[in-house]
């Protein structure tokens, strides 16, 4: 999984991010009393089919599902917590158009991808993004629409109370930020 593609390079960073969404899985399982163990590992694996995919990254939460279930089949793991952790992992990257027979648990791993996507590290990713060499209508112009998207995750419907307050924390860091660099972009103007 981690060896370079002609493609996408080296994945060390998919590998990166499943480790901390799988840290926020822990939070998220100890605070909504929801199958520790699964939800980790289910984090763990959410992204294994980004190597498979090739040019359409759109399709890695099936190749990552099939990857999962095999494995998961191969180890012993329970039938009924693999169904749930293989569905999750399918539909964790749904927004929101979920289907309305997905679980809590199912509804937890995209919310564990979700929290990782807005923390500090993406953030940083983010903001080199809306300001690297452009002009303060360019720069005004990413960090809206950057603004934009981090509200319109906070409005999404999420498995839990917890999963919702670390995504709105993380957002209103971002929006934060990003509000300073607007507001230095347009007294340049």
């Amino acid at each position: 999984m981690l060896g370079p593609t002609p493609d996408r390079g080296d994945l060390l960073y998919r590998y990166e991010h499943s480790l901390r969404a799988a840290e926020n899985a822990a939070v998220v399982a100890e605070a909504e009393g929801l199958p520790k163990d699964d939800l980790i590992i289910a984090c763990l694996l959410h992204d294994v089919g980004y190597r498979e995919c090739r040019d359409d990254f759109r399709r890695h939460p099936f190749f990552s599902a099939d990857i999962s279930k095999s494995y998961l089949e191969k180890i012993g793991y329970p039938p009924e917590a693999l169904r749930e952790m293989v569905k999750g992992i399918a539909l964790h990257n749904l927004t929101d158009d979920l289907p309305k027979d997905m679980t809590v648990f199912q509804i937890s791993v995209r919310d564990c991808d979700d929290i990782d996507r807005f923390d500090m590290i993406r953030t940083a990713m983010l903001l080199g993004d809306c300001v690297n060499e452009k002009t303060n209508q360019e720069i005004i112009a990413s960090c809206s629409q950057a603004i934009d998207s981090a509200n319109w995750i906070m409005s999404l419907p999420r498995g839990t109370r917890t999963a919702q307050d670390m995504i709105n924390e993380n957002c209103r860091k971002r929006i934060a930020l990003l509000q300073d660099i607007l507001a230095q972009a347009n007294k340049g103007l």
